[in-house]
């Protein structure tokens, strides 16, 4: 599958750009990027402590991201009862894909477009220039989707510079 960039004019609706990445929520961030990166030879940058804002409350995370531009972001709760919508994921379903996110061409389009259809974000995370909506699996199926747009042509690591300025 191939994703186009069509010119900016003919915009009228969201358009997707691409995977951003996936994320895969975990209760042992040393055991699951471990394993990838022993059985898959993808490595992963440094821990990252991270707060989000949803509609549930604000919620403490950890995350390492993968340094070698594959697209994994792995994420715990950093909360000690596990009281977030990581810790319940984990608690639920054990560890696995978490969320799906989504590269689209103009977030504020995307989000109109989905708020005309009933759906609105439950959360953001913006780090400099880098802002992202988080939408809730009710909304797509069960999978949590998370649209993200750059300013600028898609880097490997600028999402984890901006969150490493963040943090």
């Amino acid at each position: 599958m191939s994703f186009k960039t069509p010119p900016a004019d003919s915009f009228d609706a969201m358009h997707v750009v691409g995977i951003d990445r996936i994320v895969i929520a975990t209760d042992d961030l040393d055991r699951t990027s471990g394993t990838l990166s022993d059985r898959l030879d993808i490595g992963f940058g440094e821990l990252l402590s991270l707060t989000t804002e949803t509609s549930a409350g604000s919620h403490d995370l950890q995350s390492v991201i993968d340094d070698s531009g594959v697209g994994i972001d792995i994420v715990s709760s950093d909360s000690a009862d596990g009281d977030d919508a990581v810790g319940q994921f984990v608690d639920e379903h054990g560890t696995g894909l978490y969320a799906l996110a989504l590269q689209v061409a103009d977030l504020d389009a995307a989000r109109a477009d989905l708020a005309a259809d009933g759906v609105d974000p439950v959360g953001e995370i913006a780090a400099g220039e880098f802002t992202e909506y988080l939408y809730h699996p009710r909304d797509f199926d069960g999978l949590f989707v998370f649209l993200a747009e750059f300013p600028h042509a898609y880097e490997s690591n600028y999402r984890l510079a901006a969150l490493r300025d963040q943090s």
